[in-house]
């Protein structure tokens, strides 16, 4: 009972905030963010140590301080990922959408997503990920997403509500399995993110020079259903809110030279080399504060 209160009033609580954004202009809102994100980072110091202890893993080569900037610079795109969230279904339509969002190297994927081949498009905690759907439902390939249900139920639900108001599909983490092969089997684009903790059942591979355990899906379902990968993030331009470039990193047939013969675990580090090298270009848009390396 008292765990249902304390969901429900941290649900209004952000839900009021989010209403205030709603109501400020889009310039406003920035400031907004920019603002909350040097209370979290500067003053509240949230997930201080663990953030810097991954920056000075990733970057062993930054100052102290050169770290503390980026950190500042991690929390900007949050909070800015918070109030594209909260503008997104008033701001970006079908019509206009072009004027937010450029598209490249999307060619082959796009293709092969209308053609209604299953197709598995891989992101990660880059850039503004939530928007990867969210896009595509606008230009008419509605996806399936596999995310982690929120321990808040009524936060859950709002957010799924978000992630559904283009023809998204959610499918719950925990009961991924049935649900992704009926999709890929449906020729659906389905994404997943990739680097999500696989815990003792993923295969051990190597991010930043440290081992994490990584899930075996992506391989497996790619192999399985002769699926292609395209490994996209939509990145953020100039750090302002509503200017994205969606790069299709590499798109990957199953059959192609040098990677039909991976196995799951070569596979499984590709993906995990390229996101790397993406994340090394834009590190202020990468989730430094998520417990990846353990």
């Amino acid at each position: 009972m008292w765990q249902k209160a304390g969901n429900y009033n941290a649900y209004i609580i952000i839900r009021l905030i989010i209403s205030v954004i709603q109501a400020m202009s889009l310039e406003s809102a920035e400031v907004f963010a920019r603002t909350m994100a040097f209370l979290m980072c500067k003053i509240l110091r949230v997930r201080h140590r663990l953030v810097d202890d991954n920056l000075q893993h990733a970057f062993p080569e930054l100052s102290l301080r050169e770290r503390d900037a980026l950190q500042l610079r991690m929390w900007n795109h949050l909070m800015l990922m918070l109030v594209e969230t909260a503008h997104a279904e008033r701001k970006i339509h079908l019509t206009n959408w072009k004027n937010f969002v450029t598209l490249k190297n999307e060619e082959k994927s796009l293709k092969a997503m209308y053609e209604s081949r299953p197709v598995i498009l891989v992101v990660a905690h880059l850039g503004n990920f939530e928007f990867a759907g969210y896009i595509l439902g606008l230009i008419g390939i509605p996806s399936y997403t596999v995310a982690r249900t929120l321990d808040n139920p009524y936060l859950d639900d709002y957010l799924a509500t978000f992630r559904r108001s283009t023809g998204q599909s959610m499918i719950p983490k925990k009961h991924a399995s049935d649900m992704l092969q009926e999709a890929m089997t449906l020729g659906k684009t389905v994404a997943i993110v990739a680097d999500q903790h696989a815990g003792k059942k993923g295969v051990r591979v190597l991010s930043f020079g440290r081992e994490v355990s990584a899930h075996k899906v992506i391989p497996v379902l790619s192999r399985t259903f002769h699926a292609p990968m395209a490994l996209s993030s939509p990145i953020r331009e100039a750090e302002k809110p509503f200017r994205f470039t969606i790069t299709v990193e590499r798109f990957v047939e199953p059959d192609s030279p040098g990677f039909a013969e991976m196995n799951v675990k070569e596979m499984t580090q590709f993906y995990n080399t390229v996101y790397e090298e993406m994340i090394r270009r834009n590190p202020e848009q990468y989730w430094w504060l998520h417990k990846r390396w353990r």
